[in-house]
């Protein structure tokens, strides 16, 4: 007879409870996978360039790196976010920063469709200009390193689109993701331009 009013305050119980319960897990996560144990980074690896010449992703001292992740048959946000990041350089030539101070790195997460010739054209078409940006390339293995690095999540799926993270990353000379940028509408080039300026006034 009683089993049913005991239920049901068990489960009002539970359900008092369950807010608590998420909330300890996150505090939990945050400390087990916090910004020290999940520091975002560029891994040492080496890739290639359209021209196939080997190209170290490894430190470079007093210079920081802005990478976006890209590939060529992506119907928007990709090509949008490049678009933007030409926008960004022509100011950061103007100031003299480009590949002097700051490089423009865009890898391809679909190698076995963005060949070469393929990037090149993708370059041309979009308006990127050889000084302090280059495109890369690499096997499945080696892209698939940069992006566990980064925490970036790419999924081809079955009609050969790739479900991708929007995040692009400002990184510093240690190789460590300094800053996160959103893609398409959410890159804003004024934004990053300024933070590129600050981090020039601060050596």
């Amino acid at each position: 007879m009683n089993i049913a009013p005991a239920t049901a305050i068990r489960i009002r119980r539970l359900l008092l409870l369950l807010p608590v319960l998420v909330l300890v897990a996150l505090i939990a996560s945050w400390f087990w996978f916090g910004p020290e144990n999940t520091q975002a980074k560029l891994p040492d690896v080496t890739l290639q360039t359209i021209d196939g010449q080997p190209y170290s992703l490894a430190p470079q001292k007093k210079k920081v790196r802005l990478v976006e992740l890209i590939y060529t048959r992506c119907p928007d946000i990709c090509p949008t976010t490049t678009v933007k990041m030409v926008q960004l350089q022509k100011r950061l030539l103007e100031a003299n920063l480009m590949g002097q101070d700051v490089e423009f790195l865009t890898i391809t997460i679909d190698p076995q469709n963005d060949t070469p010739d393929v990037m090149r054209y993708y370059a041309k078409q979009l308006g990127i200009q050889e000084q302090g940006w280059t495109l890369l390339r690499g096997d499945d293995e080696t892209i698939k390193s940069v992006t566990n690095s980064l925490g970036f999540f790419a999924n081809k799926m079955d009609d050969g689109f790739i479900s991708h993270t929007s995040s692009t990353y400002l990184v510093d000379d240690s190789n460590a993701v300094i800053q996160k940028f959103g893609m398409g509408d959410d890159f804003d080039p004024e934004q990053i331009y300024q933070e590129l300026l600050k981090l020039k006034k601060e050596g």
